[in-house]
């Protein structure tokens, strides 16, 4: 097996690897990155990332970068861990479907609330960006209950969709965001909280926080 070393940074979407790393069992040099303190953007890191962004995974000190190619491959090569589907090319491209939503769909809409200012630079716009974000999140978030209409979990069984989810309801819980809409997908949150990589990874991260803090 290669050699892997996991830059991350704590509570960020990184989270999303971080978890399908662990489910996988690999065994891994996890390296936190302190984005408050910019570390994302020395020149030490630059070199490996040029995007200047987690996550970033080295495999045999080559970079790969972006939640979906990482979980990708990690997929294909530890296809027992269950990341994706396997052997059923339309269940598979369903997945990659939702992690590509995952990606460019939650995610661009939750970073406005991170950095309104980002988004409009114009004096007083910071409301206006706030509540667009948040209208819509909620659509976003509607689907995604609806996708999980009784099931346990979005694709039936875990996959690493699953964890990816996990992510844009904790960011979601941190800016206090109305939640109440969206039962299934409080319940699927739950279950992933419920599974010992999980927990595991969540203990690494609060840990790293604690250190950078």
């Amino acid at each position: 097996m290669p050699q892997f070393t996991f830059y991350f940074a704590p509570g960020a979407c990184s989270l999303a690897s971080h978890i399908a790393l662990e489910e996988a069992g690999v065994v891994f040099e996890p390296k936190p990155v302190a984005l408050r303190k910019g570390e994302q953007m020395k020149p030490e890191y630059l070199a490996l990332n040029p995007k200047g962004k987690v996550p970033l995974l080295l495999v045999d000190g080559k970079p790969l970068t972006e939640n979906l190619a990482i979980i990708s491959y990690l997929a294909k090569l530890y296809p027992a861990a269950g990341l994706l589907p396997a052997n059923d090319a339309l269940a598979e491209a369903e997945a990659l479907s939702l992690l590509s939503y995952c990606t460019a769909g939650l995610h661009p809409v939750m970073s406005r609330f991170f950095g309104p200012q980002r988004f409009c630079d114009l004096p007083d716009a910071t409301p206006n960006v706030v509540k667009l974000a948040s209208e819509a999140n909620a659509k976003n978030f509607a689907i995604v209950d609806k996708m999980l209409a009784g099931k346990d979990f979005i694709l039936g069984a875990y996959s690493a969709v699953d964890g990816y989810l996990l992510v844009f309801w904790r960011w979601a819980q941190f800016h206090k965001l109305d939640l109440t809409a969206f039962p299934n997908y409080a319940a699927l949150v739950e279950r992933v909280l419920q599974r010992p990589a999980v927990q595991r990874v969540l203990a690494r991260e609060q840990e790293a926080q604690a250190a950078i803090a």
